[in-house]
């Protein structure tokens, strides 16, 4: 039962598959509501599956790329963001993921994330990373920066966007991809796999499984 249990556990997390052209029939995690809808993938390109990943987000009115950003970042309490504000606009510091779902996200040096996961602070570090290892936290200012691209339909090609996202006016169908490029290099972003709703953390599970097996034990005695 033990092992079943785990196995379980980590299927949550981990049963994900990569899509080669990602379009709306794909999302599973969506953000806001309306009848307008845009894609939102980041890639970390970290080497960790999976590196890409893929949200959507629905609106009516009118909405710029950053209200997309904060908007998928608040509804997805695995997702978190290091934004800062400076007199030109909203910067995109460093983006995270806690990947493995266990739970307590948290980088090093420590920022202050709200209950909506993002922080906002003018101090960037290149070297700051995630206290777990196994999560996706890349962030970039003097050595590398999350790239900003866009496209008007899924079967477009990606284009380097001139603009920041809150200058980004969103239409119908469109996406946003963020691409983290060390060294100011780096692709656009590759096929994602989609987000899911999250589950239980895995430590969870893990005390559930425990009790579980506890109680299994005793009716045996």
């Amino acid at each position: 039962m033990k092992v079943r249990l785990l196995s379980l556990a980590f299927a949550s997390v981990f049963s994900i598959t990569s899509l080669q052209s990602a379009t709306f029939d794909d999302v599973q995690f969506w953000a806001g509501s309306g009848a307008n809808r845009a894609g939102f993938i980041v890639d970390w390109n970290d080497g960790k599956g999976a590196e890409s990943l893929l949200w959507g987000y629905r609106w009516d009115g009118a909405a710029t790329g950053l209200d997309m950003f904060q908007a998928v970042v608040k509804a997805d309490s695995r997702l978190f963001a290091h934004l800062g504000s400076y007199v030109w606009g909203t910067a995109t510091l460093g983006i995270g993921y806690d990947l493995n779902n266990s739970g307590g996200f948290a980088v090093s040096p420590g920022l202050s994330f709200d209950a909506g996961g993002i922080a906002f602070d003018t101090n960037p570090d290149d070297a700051r990373a995630a206290s777990d290892l196994n999560d996706h936290y890349l962030e970039g200012w003097n050595f590398g920066f999350w790239g900003y691209f866009t496209k008007s339909n899924a079967g477009d090609a990606w284009t380097s966007s001139q603009v920041g996202a809150g200058d980004r006016s969103l239409a119908d169908n469109s996406w946003d991809g963020y691409s983290f490029a060390p060294g100011f290099a780096g692709p656009e972003p590759g096929d994602p796999v989609a987000a899911v709703v999250p589950e239980p953390a895995l430590a969870a599970l893990f005390l559930t499984g425990g009790f579980l097996i506890a109680c299994a034990r005793r009716r045996q005695f």
